[in-house]
């Protein structure tokens, strides 16, 4: 049997007095995709950073191709992408600069810098080719998710952890997600993704609920 791309044994975190969660065993492998529900502040957020590196658990590990991983360790960020609540757009900078920023640091300084063709075509995919000179701040919410979906088509890493990717993307939005997700789970990719609204994929997923006793 070969060994999953990510496995969580026996995970826990404590915020001050309170047990978010505890106990937690997953493994999601490639071509998976694990849909983390729950109640507002049962921990959907905290977990995805934990996975992220961001913040060490308090009991458990985690694993990434057999080996445990660390917070703050550079080799296991490289093999992620995570895109939480605060995307780290830069409101001073256009839309298409802001992705071609964010696509160049994802890349990675060993890889050259997406030139401004592949850029246009990931904001047509997205339905932003109009406001692809327009600044940040000038974006709707629906829009800068948009181009968090622009992002995500530009990756080559091997697990994406997004928290609720879809608010406040309408219908077609929400579709145009899912067919991203399905493509890179096809090409082989794993996923954790905390929502709380629904969306139809090809590939089933594995769920997870939190603040369940």
């Amino acid at each position: 049997m070969s060994t999953p791309l990510l496995q969580v044994a026996s995970l826990g975190c404590t915020l001050g007095h309170r047990t978010l969660f505890s106990g937690l065993d997953f493994v999601v492998d490639r071509g998976q995709w694990l849909m983390l529900a729950g109640s507002n502040g049962s921990g959907k957020s905290t977990l995805l950073r934990l996975l992220a590196g961001l913040m060490a658990p308090t009991s458990g590990e985690i694993h990434w191709q057999g080996e445990a991983r660390i917070a703050s360790d550079p080799t296991w960020h490289a093999n992620l992408l995570y895109q939480g609540h605060a995307a780290g757009w830069k409101d001073q900078l256009s839309t298409a600069e802001n992705l071609a920023m964010q696509a160049a640091l994802d890349l990675g300084p060993a890889a050259a810098e997406p030139d401004s063709q592949i850029i246009q075509s990931a904001l047509d995919r997205v339905g932003l080719a109009r406001q692809r000179r327009l600044g940040l701040n000038r974006l709707s919410a629906g829009q800068r998710r948009r181009l968090g979906l622009a992002r995500l088509s530009l990756t080559h890493r091997p697990l994406w952890l997004l928290d609720e990717p879809t608010t406040a993307l309408d219908t077609d939005g929400q579709q145009l997600f899912a067919q991203l997700l399905d493509d890179y789970l096809t090409r082989g990719g794993c996923a954790v993704i905390a929502t709380h609204l629904p969306f139809a994929t090809i590939r089933e997923p594995i769920n997870l609920r939190l603040g369940v006793e």
